[in-house]
């Protein structure tokens, strides 16, 4: 797998892919809303990494994952990972642990600090991240879905000065 800044081309695919996940399903997101979205934070310079097969052409290449960050803001320290998705037929391939690896990298070069949000129902992606040494540190319940709890997540990205 190769791992690149997304570009406007992969867009498309991208919402639509995200789109057929249980998850975003239940947070509203169809392929039209994810697409304006994802076009809106290429506009405004988000981080936008996508996991493509590797070997295709730039214009064939399927995502097989997306991360969607801001790189500073998140309480004045840090990244912000807004949203990681591996698309269905790419999970349990290292897609996941690739786009989140290249997010701590990519947020460790200018802030010590990243921070997540996970919903509570989402008990493997918890799983995912702990495992991965972030910790759970509060919860925010109602932030999106007035049912679901979005848990908080924080890693040291690199050593205190």
């Amino acid at each position: 797998m190769e791992l690149r800044p997304a570009v406007a081309a992969d867009v498309p695919a991208l919402a639509e892919g995200l789109a057929a996940l249980p998850l975003l399903q239940r947070y509203g997101r169809d392929a039209p809303r994810l697409e304006r979205d994802l076009t809106a934070a290429l506009g405004r310079g988000d981080g936008l990494l996508v996991a493509v097969a590797p070997g295709a052409p730039a214009e064939e290449a399927r995502p097989l994952g997306l991360a969607w960050f801001t790189h500073q803001g998140t309480l004045g320290l840090g990244g912000y990972l807004r949203l990681m998705a591996v698309l269905p037929g790419a999970q349990a391939r290292g897609v996941g642990a690739a786009l989140l690896g290249a997010f701590e990298a990519e947020v460790a070069a200018r802030s010590a600090h990243g921070f997540l949000l996970c919903s509570d129902f989402n008990a493997p992606a918890q799983r995912f991240y702990e495992r991965h040494g972030w910790r759970r540190c509060g919860a925010l319940p109602g932030l999106v879905l007035p049912e679901v709890a979005e848990l908080i997540y924080w890693k040291r990205l690199r050593p205190a000065p």
